[in-house]
């Protein structure tokens, strides 16, 4: 069982290191885009971006976090993990051709309200990539169930390396917009097809499961959770397009795209911590009180540096006819630390099989969003989205913690006033550095005075950093771990 955990441990090292270099070379793809395309193309890509994401959510059935949770504790090489494993794949991956044929009625709604003739050219690319995410989201998901982490992270740094020397290599020869979507269409089938070759067992069709009644009800309330997710960030991206066209999108998503960075690591060792949550359910509450201030404390710390060089980025990510941004990107980086915490509280309710609190997690958020987006996108264009998720963001801590805490007033409490100790310092740096406009330099005071606020309220302490430092030479030491064989 120790072996077993600690190769769940270096799972979440891999996956990380994996998911930076992927991000680096996703990054290096929208550089490129930045000066090569103009910010009506940019800005299309991203909307088509949006229309793929649900059209792959409404598909996938919740089934995808079902595959890891089931598989996790079911031998590989047993006959159930293979008839679960088939079964989840077929009915994915049917669900995905079902939904993507029924975006073809759609498109004239789409093109009907975003009635953009650089979105109406791009549109085309949405249905073929949407059912290529969801099918290697799906069959990365039966590696993580098969333990095959090792595998699952150098699959996910070569497929977003191919994706960007394609996308790149297609911007450079004038290819438009349509090299980016090509890039990931020719990427995903590689991965896929790679992950055929390696586990080729898994890939039959199946329609039959004895239990397949319990997978569907725990996937219904993940798949509820997930639409409500991606619903309550990316209902700002459509009413701001909707209000303000696909320049002020272009803007919006390329100052989004740091701040979710951060957000893309948590997601790239998610799959690896819910494996590890849903095998060894053993997590106590006073456990979780503390993991949850010190991931909070760390995200408070990275926040704060970001923020400070949110200028400097923006200019050098995509030129100074983005800095308008600058703003924007400083508020979605106080939202990335607050949604962050709220994913890891979703992964500690799913793990402890509570879908249904996860879902419930989602619900009041996605109200808040709605409201809050509707009365300040028409003000404050790009930067009122980005507080609108600041609001919710920081709404959905306090119900998660209330979900995660049960009736246990006292770890509710503590929960709470961490996240009032965190939200303090960043809430304050956020309205100096939107409103005065400081200079460089005095971004770097603002910056002091955040982390010695933090030190100051006990959000951060010299026992976290040598608690840190001894967990990365744990996990680090058993990176040598190797895997069970499939």
């Amino acid at each position: 069982m120790e072996q077993s955990k600690a190769h769940y441990l270096s799972g979440v090292v891999l996956s990380a290191g994996a998911n930076l270099a992927g991000m680096a070379a996703s990054l290096a793809t929208i550089m490129v885009a930045a000066r090569l395309l103009s910010k009506d193309e940019l800005g299309a890509f991203f909307l088509v971006m949006v229309v793929v994401q649900f059209v792959a959510l409404f598909s996938d059935l919740g089934l995808k976090n079902t595959a890891i949770r089931a598989l996790s504790s079911l031998p590989p090489q047993s006959a159930e993990f293979i008839q679960t494993a088939r079964y989840l794949l077929t009915v994915t991956i049917a669900a995905s051709a079902v939904g993507c044929l029924a975006l073809w009625p759609v498109m004239p709604l789409l093109k009907w309200l975003w009635p953009y003739e650089s979105f109406h050219g791009q549109l085309v690319y949405a249905a073929p990539v949407a059912f290529l995410t969801v099918a290697l989201q799906i069959v990365t998901s039966l590696l993580v169930g098969a333990k095959e982490l090792r595998r699952l992270s150098a699959l996910s740094a070569g497929i977003e390396v191919l994706r960007a020397i394609l996308s790149t290599g297609g911007l450079a020869v004038g290819w438009g917009a349509s090299s980016l979507f090509w890039g990931m269409i020719l990427s995903r089938i590689v991965g896929i097809g790679a992950i055929w070759a390696a586990m080729p067992e898994l890939f039959a069709v199946t329609l039959r499961h004895p239990r397949k009644t319990d997978l569907f009800r725990f996937g219904g309330w993940l798949y509820g959770g997930s639409l409500m997710s991606v619903l309550i960030v990316r209902c700002s991206d459509l009413i701001l397009t909707t209000y303000m066209g696909t320049v002020a999108l272009a803007v919006y998503t390329a100052a989004m795209q740091i701040p979710t960075t951060m957000q893309r690591v948590f997601e790239s060792i998610r799959p690896a911590l819910l494996g590890y949550v849903a095998a060894y359910q053993d997590t106590y509450r006073g456990q979780q009180v503390e993991a949850v201030r010190i991931v909070t404390a760390l995200l408070a710390v990275a926040t704060t540096i970001l923020m400070t060089l949110s200028s400097s980025l923006m200019s050098l990510l995509y030129s100074d006819q983005y800095q308008a941004g600058v703003p924007i990107m400083q508020a979605l980086s106080v939202w990335m630390t607050l949604a962050i915490v709220n994913y890891f509280y979703s992964i500690i309710l799913i793990g402890r099989g509570e879908p249904k609190g996860a879902f419930l997690l989602t619900v009041p958020q996605l109200v808040v969003m709605l409201v809050s987006t509707l009365l300040l996108v028409p003000q404050y264009e790009g930067l009122g989205a980005a507080i609108a998720l600041v609001i919710t963001a920081f709404l959905g801590n306090l119900v998660g913690a209330k979900i995660v805490s049960g009736d246990d007033r006292d770890t509710w409490y503590a929960l709470v006033a961490n996240l009032i100790r965190a939200a303090t310092p960043l809430a304050l740096f956020l309205m100096i550095a939107v409103y005065v406009k400081p200079s460089f330099f005095s971004l770097i005071c603002l910056s002091g005075a955040t982390l010695a606020l933090l030190i100051a309220l006990k959000v951060v302490t010299m026992k976290d950093i040598g608690t840190l430092r001894q967990a990365l030479s744990d996990m680090i030491g058993q990176v040598s771990v190797r895997p069970t064989p499939v």
